[in-house]
């Protein structure tokens, strides 16, 4: 066989088995549609935008607070929670990428959602990492619009946001190596924000896209539990890590599932499937 003839031969079969691919592939549910727009829209609308200030204490008791650190180095901020599987599936990918690149403008930040520091502690001594943690009491998850978990959020030399990703990254090369290759550019040629600059572009920043629904003045009141739901709710140990049930919590993980037990009715599920589905609901799987 020639080479045209090869060539060709292997063109037709990536086709046949693309097509066939495609055919066998199950559509996607509206719901997975959904979910999955609202984290493509959420990156888009948020790139080049003004990322928050706040600040955040270490559960090594380390001050960390954005405006003193921004436009030295490239600053990740990866929101997890320890009972999120994705989370614990991209630890150590993270964890080695720090470890590389610490000392080449480039820093990396966990964010616990909510949690008890012990039980951080815990979470990542055994995955050993080492970049610094420190537990979000849910201020800064409100600012950043995290809805679900793992979301990673690159900040740049400049004060904006570079990246916005939900889903576990299993490639830390290609999540950052070409922004900080843009980065370190700009440092280079001095193209970065001042900590005076940056506090005055956040401070004049408008509501960010994914806080919008937050600055209404008439909210939607929320919908009451039926009494499956109450039901529900305090069977259900809150997967904050506190060791209250979701019905007596008051995290934004416990509110978010009660929106849920009230909004979405499922009749052909048991309380302990739901229950399940509900707890894996706010991670995100691998991207």
């Amino acid at each position: 066989m020639n080479n045209f003839a090869l060539k060709v031969s292997i063109l037709l079969t990536g086709v046949l088995l693309t097509a066939l691919h495609y055919k066998l592939k199950p559509s996607p549910s509206d719901k997975e549609i959904h979910d999955q727009s609202i984290g493509m829209s959420g990156g888009v609308d948020w790139r080049n935008r003004t990322a928050p200030d706040f600040e955040i204490t270490t559960t090594h008791g380390e001050h960390f607070r954005l405006s003193d650190n921004v436009g030295k180095e490239v600053i990740v901020l990866n929101f997890f929670a320890t009972w999120c599987g994705p989370c614990r599936a991209e630890m150590p990918e993270l964890s080695r990428y720090f470890d590389e690149h610490k000392s080449d403008s480039f820093f990396l930040l966990g964010i616990d959602a909510e949690e008890k520091g012990d039980r951080v502690d815990a979470f990542l001594g055994d995955l050993k990492v080492t970049f610094p943690a420190g537990v979000d009491e849910g201020a800064i998850e409100k600012k950043y619009g995290v809805e679900v978990f793992p979301t990673t959020v690159v900040i740049g030399v400049d004060g904006k946001v570079q990246l916005y990703e939900t889903g576990a990254l299993v490639n830390a090369e290609v999540a950052f190596d070409n922004l900080l290759q843009k980065n370190k550019q700009l440092i280079r040629t001095g193209q970065t924000i001042s900590p005076e600059v940056y506090r005055l572009a956040a401070q004049n920043q408008t509501a960010l896209p994914l806080l919008q629904p937050e600055q209404n003045t008439e909210r939607k009141p929320e919908s009451p539990l039926d009494e499956r739901g109450k039901r529900i709710a305090a069977r259900m140990d809150c997967p904050c890590g506190c060791d209250d049930k979701v019905q007596a919590c008051s995290c934004n993980t416990s509110k978010k599932i009660k929106k849920a037990l009230a909004e979405e009715k499922v009749t052909n599920k048991s309380d302990e499937e739901i229950i399940r589905a509900l707890n894996k609901r706010f991670c995100s799987g691998a991207m």
